[in-house]
């Protein structure tokens, strides 16, 4: 039996090399600490979400199993690459946020 041939970090080209069209819906999770408020959680993220102008609704939260975290999924429509890296770059800046994916 031959082995396949495979990139060093796993991937495959197919998807080194693919490319997101914009305008893109997709679900984005934040992940919280949850020392802060649900509400005050929620009203952090929806002011990054408005003020770059991005459709968007919160579909659920959850609470880890220790309770020490909790992530919010919100569904979002993006219409740039710029818009997208911004997003990105504003919520890091929120309070209590671990990583948003």
């Amino acid at each position: 039996m031959s082995e396949v041939p495979t990139p060093e970090n796993g991937r495959s080209k197919e998807i080194d090399n693919a490319k997101i069209e914009f305008p893109v819906t997709f679900q984005l999770k934040a992940v919280m600490d949850s020392s802060v408020t649900d509400e005050n959680n929620k009203e952090n993220i929806s002011a990054v979400l408005e003020s770059l102008e991005i459709k968007n609704k919160c579909t659920g939260s959850k609470k880890s199993s220790k309770g020490t975290y909790v992530s919010y999924n919100y569904q979002v429509t993006l219409i740039s690459k710029l818009q997208l890296e911004t997003l990105y770059d504003k919520l890091k800046g929120v309070p209590g946020l671990k990583f948003a994916i």
